[in-house]
């Protein structure tokens, strides 16, 4: 016995109204079938939809949102992060001098909100705020006799692509360049006009040419000399990604890549060990990569191997005539090299998967940019070599508990010039992560 058009109608809108947005956008598959059947004409059909559309807007909570109709896609997300924070610096002093260690142990939050929208035509455009203004530390010690903290704008951008070969960024992003802590702070969102260049060979191998003119300070230009120019950082990056069969997860990864800084001035910096001054003689080559073995221990086992290195053309330069360091006493120390292993379950984003990974380098004093190396290792110094582990263990689906541990030491001794003149550092961050 076939229903009638009222009948269905009143089917439909209960369960729509019981089950929300989802089924309300998806009824379509269900009046087609009602169509094929011939329960109920096209025109009833569309009858049908046009009312559900309308009773849904008007009595969910959900159909009162208005939304931009360009609007695909709207996600918004974030963490909030419980630290305990121990660590010891121990400076190079000037011979004859006391022996002195600075110890600091402290309770510390952080918090991210982020809103990322996919919008028609291949538009996209983000947002970030965030718990601290230093580019590579959002994190807020808790201090001030329960005094309130500030929020910072950490991203604002606006992205598009056109097809599947080119993407376009402009604004204060995420870091697109492949890269290790030992030379992005993961923490720092350049800004500025991004490009890349995607090509694919064969079912998944893809090589990618990736390039940022990244605004980093900016000057009053009727200042004359450097000290009247924008401070432009110019990256560019060739990687290429290999996986191994089809079917297979492992996979190989280089990334080849020169940075270079025009000749400007920047001051009043508040990342960790900044350097102010002159941006003279800072012309990286890089390269980094990874090697992933999928599935090594079970499903869902994976075993890395990852490198980074890095060499300042111009270390000379740096090191003696911006530094003032004396070529008699040290080296011009323009090289930086990593290697590191690592061990995971699962993808960190369900409970009970886990991860290890262990990493030792060396950072010669003029072989990387301080201004967006990481903040923990060596507490941004240079001069520095040393070991980074980092143990992760899921909670539950959303709530990550992590325990990371740096431990470096001078590289060339006798160094006090402020960026290369620290003797030892250790440094134990205690991590409890909500994300959401």
């Amino acid at each position: 016995m076939l229903f009638k058009k009222s009948h269905w109608f009143a089917l439909l809108g209960g369960a729509l109204l019981s089950a929300g947005s989802a089924l309300a956008q998806d009824s379509g598959a269900l009046l087609n079938l009602l169509v094929k059947k011939g329960n109920v004409t096209d025109q009833e059909s569309e009858d049908i939809r046009a009312e559900l559309t309308k009773d849904f807007a008007a009595n969910t909570a959900a159909g009162k949102m208005n939304l931009s109709s360009s609007l695909v896609e709207f996600k918004l997300s974030g963490d909030l992060r419980m630290r305990y924070e121990s660590n010891s610096q121990t400076p190079e002093l000037a011979t004859g001098a006391a022996a002195l260690n600075n110890e600091t142990s402290r309770q510390r939050f952080r918090f991210r909100f982020n809103g990322d929208m996919v919008l028609q035509k291949g538009w996209t455009a983000g947002f970030a705020l965030e718990s601290g203004q230093a580019s590579d530390s959002a994190n807020q010690t808790f201090t001030g006799g329960a005094d309130d903290y500030g929020v910072y704008i950490a991203r604002a951008y606006v992205g598009w692509q056109p097809n599947a070969n080119w993407a376009f960024v402009l604004g204060k992003q995420k870091n697109p360049f492949y890269s290790t802590d030992m030379r992005w702070d993961a923490d720092i969102n350049p800004q500025g006009v991004y490009e890349n260049y995607k090509a694919f060979f064969g079912l998944k191998d893809t090589f990618e040419i990736r390039a940022m003119q990244h605004a980093m300070f900016d000057n009053p230009e009727a200042t004359p000399g450097p000290a009247g120019r924008d401070t432009w950082m110019f990256d560019q990056q060739a990687v290429y990604t290999h996986w191994f069969a089809p079917d297979n997860l492992s996979s190989f990864i280089v990334a080849a890549g020169y940075t270079a800084y025009n000749q400007s001035t920047m001051t009043g910096l508040l990342n960790s060990a900044a350097i102010a001054g002159t941006t003279r003689a800072q012309n990286y080559g890089t390269l980094a990569g990874e090697v992933n073995f999928a599935n090594i221990h079970g499903p869902g086992t994976a075993f890395k191997l990852y490198w980074d290195s890095s060499y300042n053309f111009t270390g000379a330069t740096r090191a003696y005539k911006v530094y003032n360091l004396n070529p008699a006493l040290f080296s011009k120390g323009a090289s930086a090299w990593l290697a590191g292993v690592g061990y995971s379950y699962g993808t960190g984003k369900v409970q009970g998967d886990y991860s290890a990974k262990l990493d030792y380098r060396e950072v010669g004093v003029a072989a990387v940019d301080p201004n967006i190396n990481d903040s923990d290792w060596g507490f941004s110094k240079t001069n520095q070599k040393g070991f980074k582990l980092a143990l992760a263990y899921n909670v539950t689906d959303f709530v990550n508990f992590n325990v990371t541990y740096f431990d470096t030491k001078i590289k060339q001794p006798g160094m006090t010039f402020a960026l290369g003149n620290l003797n030892k550092s250790q440094e134990l961050l205690v991590d409890l992560v909500l994300k959401f």
